[in-house]
């Protein structure tokens, strides 16, 4: 896969999640047995929190589904539908582990910083080591992609929507784990339609330490081996959405997801949260 290949899945994968606007469980939002196809153009970005790690800039998203009787493909999340009840539904699903996705392609020190460049350099003065300088991500070895198999169940009621999810990786990459508990709530008013989001997502050592450890395989100075640990990362997504035609839409949307100590600790991590907004036009082929 070339270079600009892998940065257009990259930020792909990081806005899959926000291509959709909200629609609730008495909305078609795709007819059986058919393709979606509909982008978002406007201004927005995601926050990056490894160290040299680049922002995302959000310019153009695309949203591409299709739903038969039961499979289904989703802005990535390829699954299958086993059951559907008056307010109910289970699925199971593929899709790729977003974690690889904040290891980005473009960092600044491959421009600023010479190609040699090492963590024991000489100090000018007197010719002492000044000691380990910051790690980058690009001083370490590469994450690898994982696929992840979840199953997933929805409750859902006329403005309220909960999930509960569950991942597995299934490549053996990293055998980590992931659980969610995802709660929606949606309010019309007027012709404005305003949705919140809590979603409370625990993930496990081995995929945190596969991500954000270091050990000797990154070869480095043993100063910045760590070992991270599993723990709770909260998120909260705000969106407003309005109409403009059968097929237009304005939608402005801000998310932010706080990040557990086990994964902040890391010499690779230098934010606390992660922050995601986007604001402009929506259209639907």
């Amino acid at each position: 896969m070339s270079i600009r290949s892998k940065i257009v899945f990259t930020v792909l994968l990081l806005i899959a999640p926000w291509c959709r606007a909200a629609c609730t469980h008495d909305e078609q939002c795709v007819s059986p047995q058919s393709w979606q196809f509909g982008v978002a153009l406007g201004l927005g970005f995601g926050s990056n929190p490894l160290k040299d790690g680049d922002t995302i800039p959000l310019f153009i998203l695309p949203d591409i589904a299709w739903y038969g009787e039961a499979a289904y493909f989703d802005n990535g999340e390829l699954g299958y539908q086993w059951t559907e009840h008056a307010h109910s539904a289970f699925v199971t699903f593929l899709e790729v582990d977003q974690e690889r996705a904040y290891f980005s392609f473009w960092h600044p020190v491959n421009i600023l910083n010479p190609i040699n460049k090492n963590s024991n350099l000489t100090a000018l003065d007197g010719g002492l080591s000044t000691g380990p300088e910051k790690l980058s991500i690009d001083h370490i070895a590469t994450r690898d992609w994982a696929i992840l198999a979840g199953t997933r169940w929805h409750y859902y009621t006329q403005d309220a929507q909960w999930q509960i999810s569950v991942w597995q990786d299934v490549t053996g990459t990293h055998n980590g784990q992931k659980m969610s508990v995802y709660y929606q709530h949606s309010w019309n008013w007027q012709t404005l339609r305003l949705v919140a989001e809590l979603d409370v997502v625990w993930k496990s050592s081995k995929l945190l330490n596969y991500y954000y450890g270091i050990r000797p395989l990154d070869k480095v100075d043993p100063f910045f081996y760590y070992q991270a640990k599993g723990g709770w990362q909260p998120a909260l997504t705000l969106s407003i959405q309005k109409p403009l035609n059968d097929k237009w839409l304005w939608l402005t949307k801000l998310s932010v997801q706080k990040l557990n100590k086990g994964m902040t600790q890391s010499p690779l991590v230098e934010d606390s949260s992660i922050y995601r907004f986007f604001s402009g036009f929506a259209y639907q082929f």
